[in-house]
This record gives structure tokens, sequence and C-alpha cells, in this order.
């Protein structure tokens, strides 16, 4: 049998969704599995065990979108089509399935073959959806998100505390302040402490701002890549990032991360997972007061 896995979305999504992957994986163990997302996505997880080829949905026009997908569809004749997105893009993909081929569909959406109803955000975490997709298949061992794959095994010297003062374009409503991340960062350096400020070239005015006030804070974009950036977490005492991206990443490799974010149906369905994960939220993430997060980092080391 062959499997497509739908999965556009955040870096966040698409991490979370890395559980429901492996359970398919597992699941049909002589199935071929492929994993459609985009194409960023297929260069920062190329090693992904689970799936035997990422292939390609930059989700353009729609009518474009839809040939795109048609194609891919009837090139590898996928039997089973499992929609761990559903959209309302991945709904009108259904509708054309089912008039072109005859591939099953696992979805929320209409027009798939195997329907199952998805709480809405804010209900449960995003993983306990993704189970109860998955027991439609009458799958009832459920593998959590696992990252150890992505560990390139390189020694990274401790005493260093990660921050993560960034968001996505559309995020800054998700960020902490950088005065409050700058006085944190002073805090860290008076106990002897590294601090590394990490993200990509869409942070460095963040990072700059936060170097102004804490000259001694140290700017790691180039070493803090995502393909990278869980070895830099194993090496670290302590992570503090906002609600983005690599938040997950940082989670999952069960270092303590203190994760700031906002009070809200997203923050309590999408929060990083992993054995320490420290949330700090507020109805406005930006009203955390610094004294919370220094009393959570007093506990941790």
């Amino acid at each position: 049998m062959k499997i497509l896995i739908i999965k556009h979305g955040s870096l966040g999504d698409l991490v979370l969704s890395f559980g429901a992957i492996k359970t398919l994986n597992h699941h049909y163990p002589n199935d071929d599995l492929y994993l459609l997302t985009q194409s960023n996505y297929k260069n920062i997880f190329i090693k992904l065990p689970y799936v035997k080829e990422i292939l390609i949905d930059n989700r353009l026009s729609i009518i474009q979108s839809i040939i795109n997908y048609l194609k891919i569809i009837k090139k590898n004749k996928f039997d089973l089509v499992v929609d761990l997105q559903n959209s309302n893009r991945t709904q009108i993909y259904h509708f054309f399935t089912r008039v072109f081929t005859n591939t099953q569909i696992l979805s929320a959406r209409k027009f798939s073959n195997i329907k199952y109803q998805q709480k809405t955000l804010g209900v449960q975490h995003i993983t306990q959806n993704h189970k109860d997709q998955l027991s439609k298949l009458n799958i009832h061992k459920y593998f959590s998100p696992d990252l150890s794959w992505m560990s390139l095994k390189k020694t990274n010297k401790n005493n260093y505390v990660i921050m993560v003062p960034g968001a996505s374009k559309t995020g800054s409503y998700k960020k902490w302040p950088t005065q409050k991340f700058a006085k944190i960062a002073k805090h860290l350096i008076d106990k002897k402490l590294d601090v590394y400020l990490t993200g990509s070239q869409l942070d460095i005015e963040d990072i700059n701002e936060i170097i102004k006030l804490c000259p001694l804070a140290q700017n790691k974009i180039n070493e803090s890549k995502i393909d990278i950036f869980l070895d830099l977490c194993l090496g670290s005492d302590l992570i503090i990032s906002n609600d983005t991206g690599p938040a997950h990443i940082a989670g999952l490799s069960n270092k303590h991360l203190i994760w700031l974010a906002n009070d809200n149906e997203i923050s309590k369905s999408c929060y990083p997972l992993g054995d320490n994960v420290h949330k700090i939220l507020a109805e406005d993430v930006k009203s955390i007061k610094t004294e919370q997060v220094l009393e959570k980092i007093e506990q941790i080391i």
C-alpha cells in the first residue's frame, strides 16, 4: 500500500505531526509512506526516517495547486491519503481526488471516505486530534514526536542558555519585549552563563536590540539553523523562547524550556511537548513580568 500524509502549516505544526507520522510508519512497516509539505521543510527534514519521500506542495494559486496535487496522486497511485492538515484547501483537494481517482481519504473535511470529528482549538492538544484521527484506521498505539534522528551527535559545551526572541513575520503579537529578554540575559551572565541569541535573519533587529542593552549576549544566528538547532539545545542548560517554531524543537530536546506565550486557544492546543517544558502564559505575552521568568529560572538552575 502507498500512503500520502498531508501536512502544511508552520514549523511547529509540522514538528507536532511527527508523532502521527511515526505511528503510521510503525503500523504500516511494509508500506510506503510519503509526506506532502512545503519545499523549505523538505530541505530541513530531509532525513525524516518515517517516510520514503517528501513531496512538494507550496500552496500556490488554488487551480495550480489542484493540478499539481492530482498529478502527484495519479503518478504515485496512492491507496490512502491521511490528511493531517484538515484545511479548506485540502477539502478542495479531496473533492477532485474523489472525482478523478479511487484513492481513499482519511480527513475531518468533506469528501473524505473515512471521516472523523476533529475537536476545535483549545479543547485538547493537537496530537490528541491526530491520535483520534488515526484510531479510525484501528491504530491505537500512538507514538509521541521524536527528533533524535535530527541530532548530528555534536558535543556542545554546557554553561550556556539559549534565547529565542523572535517570531514569524506575522507573529509580532507573540513576542516578549526585547528589553525584558535583555534583563534576563544580564542576570544569567552575572551567574557566569553564556547567553546565545538564536533565530534567523528575520530576527536580527530583535537580537541587535538585546545586544545593545546587554553587550555580552552573543549572536548565534549562524549556529542555530533549524537542521542543527537540536544539537545546540542538547548542550544547553536552559532555553527561553517565544511561541515560535524552534520552541517545539527545543521542547523535544528534553532540556529545560521556559515557553512564553499568549494564553489562548492556540497555546492550549499547540504548546511544545517534552519532559521539561515550563509554560508562562498571560492574556498578552508582553505583560509577563521579568520577575516571573527569573523566579522560574531560579527553580531550574
